[in-house]
């Protein structure tokens, strides 16, 4: 019996009477508490149908259950919270066996093109299950096979609900366009470091100083100062280019790491206001977003949450000021070609306070500073 314990609030604070009441009903009290405005009783659920049936002139409740009458009442109360439970953890565990969006890694568009119809040829699409590694690169041999001709190098893998594909299409080597008449002209301010004449007149020496637009090499072919020949001046021409750069660097430094622990949720955003499905578990994440329904300001989204670490590290002055040594180096090589290099770097200023390091550097580089200028002939 004792699975079926309930407890019974009477609202009624005579106390005795109703002691007296359910005695008379042949009720077996557990328990009792006498509150302000009312009585509970502690009895078999049994005996709680025999007060519904005889004591009808009170007011009673069923306040607490215990046992399998708990459960059941738990179960009938949070019934659609627990279906939701349930169908959401469904549908997380089917769509992670699904792609939701292909991610191509190339700025070429035909390209892109190209490998979206060979991956739907392949039945590569979204919104379908993935595919198991070995038919991924039957796949990958089959597109490389029958674009040969463009394509030197394909991958695709996964990454969460995100089909990645890494492509290398074939160089292409393109004859350099010619001209009947040019001049080699300078790019920018520098001073000529190395001269190397293939075809023209150079009109300037090295350790001349020129601005930019100066010409350097000529395609007029001149004897007794008068132009007998007309030709696409040709050469190379590398000269030493001056910048100043100004860094700033904090002597806090923070950096995320990420753990490797992902989860998956789905959210619905409606009127910009976003409703995730499931607690997230994770503190600190990166949430990113796969759109899988959209209609007008409604939407549906799978969500990857990945958890990341916080670390700061304090730099000494010295690791600061390297590190903005090393910034301006790399500042200055994304401008720079593989046979052009850095010569010299000089800190014109340096500033230093609780927080932060400040440096202002003069750089000399060696550039190639030769610019082709198309003359139109004269007839």
């Amino acid at each position: 019996m004792t699975n079926k314990i309930v407890w019974v609030k009477f609202y009624d604070n005579n106390y005795y009477k109703i002691l007296l009441k359910l005695n008379s009903i042949d009720v077996n009290i557990y328990n009792n508490i006498q509150k302000d405005n009312s009585v509970l009783v502690q009895i078999n659920y049994e005996d709680y149908k025999k007060i519904k049936k005889y004591l009808i002139s009170y007011k009673t409740e069923i306040v607490e259950v215990s046992g399998i009458l708990k459960i059941k009442q738990m179960l009938k109360k949070y019934f659609v919270f627990l279906v939701t439970i349930i169908i959401s953890i469904m549908l997380l565990l089917i769509v992670n066996k699904m792609v939701f969006k292909i991610d191509i890694k190339s700025n070429n568009h035909s390209i892109q093109t190209l490998l979206k119809k060979e991956l739907e040829k392949n039945g590569l699409t979204i919104f379908k299950l993935k595919k198991s590694h070995s038919k991924i690169e039957k796949i990958v041999d089959k597109i490389l096979e029958d674009n040969k001709d463009v394509l030197e190098w394909l991958e695709i893998k996964y990454d969460g609900l995100i089909m990645v594909v890494n492509v290398t299409e074939k160089t292409i080597i393109k004859e350099e366009e010619k001209h009947d008449y040019c001049h080699i002209v300078a790019n920018r301010d520098a001073k000529i470091l190395s001269l190397n004449i293939y075809r023209g007149v150079a009109l300037k020496e090295v350790n001349d100083y020129v601005l930019k637009g100066d010409t350097i090499l000529s395609g007029d072919i001149t004897f007794n100062e008068e132009v007998k020949n007309q030709v696409c001046a040709s050469g190379e021409v590398y000269g030493e280019v001056w910048y100043k750069v100004k860094v700033t660097v904090p002597f806090v430094e923070t950096s995320i790491k990420y753990t490797g622990k992902n989860r998956y949720n789905i959210n619905i955003k409606y009127n910009d206001h976003t409703y995730p499905i499931l607690k997230s578990r994770i503190d600190k994440r990166k949430e990113e977003e796969i759109n899988i329904y959209k209609l007008n300001d409604f939407e549906i989204n799978i969500v990857k949450e990945k958890e990341y670490e916080e670390i700061n590290k304090t730099l000494s002055e010295k690791e600061a000021y390297d590190k903005a040594l090393d910034l301006v180096t790399n500042k200055i090589n994304l401008k720079l070609n593989k046979d052009e290099s850095i010569l010299l770097k000089k800190v014109l200023k340096k500033e230093v306070n609780n927080s932060k390091i400040y440096l202002e550097v003069f750089v000399i580089t060696k550039e190639n500073i030769g610019m082709v200028k198309v003359i139109e002939k004269e007839l």
